[in-house]
């Protein structure tokens, strides 16, 4: 029981230390070895009654005695400490290995004080039971009888604590926020042991009950009845059986409930059979890899991720929706993100940015006076002038490696009108690039002038792409900043800054040097989006800016995000925004029919490795702590064993009276046979107990503690932890114990003629 319990505390602490989770979730171990080793020290004690009495009747007292009584126990406890010291280690190397990936150190400062804790805990429980055992008067200790005795007063009390204790329990484990406390992480060994103690209880008033009514039913079932009201070599030990099957039960039921929500949860965010990280091409330039490789989008999706778990309202994700139906189709089916998928085609629009490739900008403008002059005074007090002057375009744009730029072209304007053409080298857009904004300023060079300045832009190329083709919009934010400047409070807008012309674009500048930005206009339509969550719905664009947004949906789950956020076209999002911000997760997404050529190159491109389902599903319980159930389970486990052998203890020790039962009833006549059915009897009946007992604790269990424990910390946005009870989970270690019990019991009834003699009892007299 030493080797067993220091083992298994060594492994749960190094197992939780490792994965960074509470090392007292070894607590059920403790507490079920607290319970198993004072009940095998005690009958260590009762079954060393007769070598104390022999001891004492030869003349063996005082330290002698104590020495004779206690080098056995300490030896045992000293080697089952250091056995269950090496054992844990290698346990602890081979668990870290196989779910933490790396090994963890073997043995730390906190297993090695467990471990000399549990030794000195188990001296002095042994140390107490042979006090005790000595105390027993002398012909009590050399009888050769063992009768049941009636339950003290401490072990009531004891027992009602512990029953107290589970509703304590209970009760904080779903009233309590935070982190659970000591108390809510004994409960399953609580109430494992409140319900073995419940079963005790009943199974020996129901056989106190059924005891006069089966006399008249057969002897089997009387002698049967007699046994479970009045014996405890099977009775007690079910106690640890059905605790350490509920403990067992509630880790089983918290697996697969972390099970099934890494499962989800890697649908959620992974909606097809594998991805490749592309973070450094930013969102279009994954969407224009899967363009280039797969070009009739049947396989390949980009995505990008922006989680800001602390900031809701700015969670978003975007997706190529114009390909979403083809490559997803219906993988969100059996999720709660299926209608939201349903609608993610509507979120494409057809709006692309503007693609362009080149290595030079030519801008031809001619400058236009109006004769209409609007004329103010400074601060200073100064009159404008009127007059040409300088001025400076400024085409800003975001490069195949998500990285903005801007060219600059600085030309003159004169009143007279003439053409002036410039051209300035843009070697980052040589393979190309997404042209985000323009922006006009009028150099003022410390010349104050109130005239309205006036340009046209005849031409403006990039490459062999004509950026004037578009049409062009002022940004109002601009427009505002002149407004808003002290020094031409006097100014009044034009009624139209900007005319897009057939051949060219007519701007009117800002004063002061304020530029003037324009974007694309895409027909003043707002981001189509699918909402989630409470937040007030907001779009921004791949860059992180604010656009005009236009709900399309409101979903309780949607695709990559949950339940929060907004998800949106990549396409869409990235017409005049910045680079995708860093924070982005950018993947490209392929479906379990893409081909390996796509696959080889995608990978190629992108300088990483494909990720599977299976290894997203792994990264998940990593990042959200799913190694705390694993830890559960190895504290489950051996609890198990500590449970088995004190049930096999009790077996063992309690064998060699039951024969001598057996062989008294020899005596009075009753035939083997009889007695082979009082021991089915009586077995069934604890079968019976123990599956009952298993199940309605570990539902209770699951439904009262399995909420509270520390078995994932679910993401804001993640999905519902289900902990809800399953069938299997509870019927599993329900009939594993009831095996248990059916295996080592059977063999406690089993009943050979060579073993039950009557001639046993003649020679146990003559000892």
């Amino acid at each position: 029981m030493t080797l067993v319990v220091v083992a298994g505390a060594v492994l749960v602490l190094q197992f939780a230390d490792a994965a960074g989770t509470s090392p007292w979730l070894s607590a059920p171990l403790l507490l079920l070895g607290a319970v198993a080793v004072p009940s095998i020290g005690a009958e260590l004690a009762v079954a060393r009654r007769e070598e104390i009495g022999l001891a004492r009747l030869r003349g063996i007292h005082g330290a002698r005695l104590w020495r004779f009584l206690l080098v056995e126990p300490l030896l045992a406890i000293v080697l089952g400490t250091l056995f269950g010291l090496a054992i844990g280690a290698v346990g602890t190397v081979l668990a870290t290995r196989t779910w933490l990936d790396d090994a963890a150190p073997a043995l730390g400062r906190t297993a090695l004080l467990a471990a000399a804790a549990i030794a000195g805990a188990g001296l002095v429980i042994v140390g107490l039971s042979a006090a005790s055992a000595l105390r027993e008067p002398l012909a009590v200790q050399v009888s050769a009888r063992r009768r049941p005795r009636r339950a003290t007063t401490l072990a009531i009390f004891l027992s009602v604590l512990v029953l107290v204790g589970a509703g304590v329990a209970a009760y904080r484990s779903r009233e309590a926020a935070g982190e659970p406390d000591l108390v809510v992480l004994l409960g399953p060994a609580l109430v494992g042991l409140a319900l073995g103690q419940v079963a005790i209880w009943v199974v020996r008033l129901a056989a106190r009950g059924l005891t006069p009514v089966t006399e008249r039913r057969g002897l089997g079932a009387f002698l049967a009845a007699r046994r479970l009201a009045r014996a405890d070599d099977l009775v007690t030990p079910i106690r640890l059986v059905v605790a350490a099957a509920v403990v067992g039960a509630l880790a089983l039921s918290g697996a697969v409930a972390v099970s099934g929500w890494t499962t989800g949860q890697a649908a959620v965010e992974v909606p097809g059979a594998r991805t490749i990280d592309a973070t450094e091409l930013g969102a279009m330039g994954a969407a224009d890899l899967t363009d280039a490789v797969d070009p009739d989008g049947e396989h390949l999706v980009a995505t990008a991720i922006v989680r800001n778990e602390t900031r809701l309202a700015e969670r978003r994700a975007y997706v190529d929706a114009a390909r979403w139906d083809a490559v997803v189709g219906d993988f969100y089916d059996a999720t709660p993100a299926r209608a939201a998928s349903a609608a993610v085609g509507r979120l494409s629009t057809g709006a692309t940015p503007v693609q362009v490739s080149g290595k030079r900008l030519t801008l031809t403008v001619s400058g236009i006076e109006v004769p209409r002059k609007r004329t103010f005074r400074a601060p200073d007090g100064q009159e404008a002038s009127v007059g040409g002057g300088f001025a400076e375009l400024s085409l800003s744009y975001v490069t195949t490696a998500n990285v903005s730029g801007a060219a600059i072209v600085r030309f003159e304007v004169t009143p007279d009108g003439r053409a002036v053409s410039r051209s300035v080298g843009v070697p980052d857009c040589a393979d190309g690039c997404a042209i985000t904004g323009l922006a006009l300023s009028r150099d003022t060079r410390g010349v104050i002038d109130g005239s309205e300045f006036v340009v046209r832009l005849d031409s403006l190329d990039l490459g062999d792409t004509d950026l004037l083709a578009k049409p062009w919009v002022p940004e109002e934010s601009s427009v505002a900043a002149a407004l808003s400047n002290r020094f031409f409070r006097n100014y009044e807008p034009p009624a139209v800054l900007v005319v897009n012309l057939v051949d060219g674009l007519q701007v009117a500048l800002l004063p002061g040097g304020t530029p003037l930005a324009l974007r694309l206009d895409q027909g003043g339509a707002g981001v189509p989006v699918l909402a989630a969550g409470e937040e007030a719905p907001q779009a921004l664009d791949l860059g992180g800016d604010d656009r005009t947004t236009d709900v399309i949906g409101v979903a309780g789950s949607l695709p990559l995000l949950g339940s929060v956020g907004l998800l949106a076209d990549i396409r869409a999002s990235a017409v005049g925004s910045g680079p995708t911000v860093p924070a982005a997760e950018v993947q490209v997404v392929a479906d379990a029919d893409t081909p390996q050529a796509m696959l080889d190159q995608v990978a190629e491109a992108t300088g990483s490795t494909w990720r599977t389902r299976a290894s997203v599903r792994h990264s998940l319980g990593e990042r959200f702590g799913g190694a705390q159930s694993t830890a559960y389970a190895l504290t489950a486990l051996a609890c198990a064993l500590v449970a088995l052998l004190a049930l096999g203890a009790g077996v063992a020790r309690h064998l060699r009276d039951y024969r001598r039962d057996v062989a008294s009833l020899r005596v009075l006549g009753i035939s083997t046979a009889t007695a082979r059915r009082a021991g089915r009897a009586e077995l069934a009946s604890l079968t019976v107990l123990v599956l009952a007992g298993v199940v309605a604790g570990g539902w209770l269990a699951v439904t009262l503690l399995l909420d509270g424990l520390p078995l994932l910390d679910v993401p804001v946005a993640g999905l519902a932890l289900d902990t809800a009870p399953s069938l299997w989970p509870l019927v599993v270690p329900a009939v594993l114990a009831a095996a248990a019990v059916v295996l080592v019991g059977g063999r406690a009834r089993a009943v050979r003629a060579s073993t039950t003699r009557p001639s046993l009892l003649r020679e146990e007299e003559g000892r």
